[in-house]
């Protein structure tokens, strides 16, 4: 495409998938944050929870030197605190509301934007109708709790799809079904969207242009990344985040360019967005133990490529 991407968007990277050690909230985060801030191209970063204060503190306070966006990556934090908000445990509930609550602090903190949150899993067609009323209403109180921190300008909380039959079996799962309830939480709270991420479209089954068309009015931001569904037995099968060119895998040039390009015919990078720019992350990892660093240098390629074609 002969127009500029750096005027239309701001490119992300989710910080605990390209650094393992961060899922966890610990390890060398400031150091190895540092060097992706250091890098112009990143004009927005996600980052996830801090479990001690002084590091949190201390990235904080990078995050807002560095000038990105920031979006907080609440899925890698609700598996590493077992947060499940759509439990039909009242205890496991309890205990899982209390913690959104932690993160939207944290969130606040850091200076995010935004907030992606998960469903717990799927718990079968007899119960599902239950699981989803429960994940609406812990939606539709933590929005609200977002609100009250935040005045007239408070977090977004933006929920992320998954798929729900063969790696991560998130309750939601199928893009229809998310639309329906993001729909129901904005009938109480604004401050409520949608994450749809390219990666996983494949093992959810789903025409990804599709779903971008049905979406349109509710998406917060995008991920772009890569999946392989080709062996179920491999162990990168599934929703692994895996970096591009992997033999026999799911996203390429071709595929990531005809995802921009729908980006671009939905108007996705005309309107407003909780961030200053529309932001599209790379959500990618290590196949087999490469470096961070060839990991950054594959998806910047990968991204120039596609969209010099779209």
């Amino acid at each position: 495409m002969e127009k500029r991407w750096q005027g239309m968007m701001s490119i992300g990277i989710v910080f605990p998938k390209l650094y393992s050690h961060a899922n966890a909230g610990t390890g060398p985060i400031v150091e190895n944050l540092t060097k992706l801030l250091s890098d112009p191209f990143f004009t927005a970063m996600e980052v996830s929870y801090i479990k001690e204060d002084a590091v949190r503190r201390k990235t904080a306070e990078i995050l807002s030197y560095s000038g990105v966006d920031v979006i907080f990556n609440g899925g890698s934090a609700f598996r590493e605190l077992k947060i499940n908000l759509s439990s039909l445990d009242p205890t496991e509930l309890k205990g899982s509301l209390a913690s959104g609550r932690l993160l939207i602090d944290q969130a606040y903190e850091l200076g995010a934007r935004i907030l992606h949150i998960v469903t717990g899993r799927d718990p079968g067609e007899a119960k599902r109708k239950d699981a989803l009323k429960v994940f609406t209403d812990s939606a539709i109180e933590l929005c609200k709790y977002a609100g009250q921190k935040g005045g007239i300008d408070p977090l977004i909380l933006s929920l992320e799809t998954g798929d729900r039959y063969f790696d991560r079996q998130y309750l939601l799962g199928p893009t229809n079904e998310a639309i329906e309830a993001v729909r129901a939480v904005r009938n109480e709270c604004a401050n409520f969207g949608l994450l749809l991420d390219q990666g996983h479209f494949p093992v959810m089954q789903e025409c990804p242009y599709k779903a971008l068309w049905m979406s349109r009015d509710y998406l917060t931001h995008i991920h772009i990344g890569n999946s392989y569904i080709k062996d179920r037995s491999a162990p990168h099968f599934g929703d692994k985040h895996l970096p591009f060119n992997v033999p026999d895998s799911e996203i390429g040039i071709p595929e990531l360019t005809r995802f921009l390009r729908t980006l671009v015919d939905i108007g996705f990078f005309k309107q407003p967005k909780p961030t200053r720019r529309p932001v599209i992350s790379f959500e990618i990892g290590s196949y087999r133990g490469e470096c961070e660093e060839l990991v950054v240098a594959n998806a910047k390629r990968t991204f120039i490529e596609a969209w010099e074609l779209v």
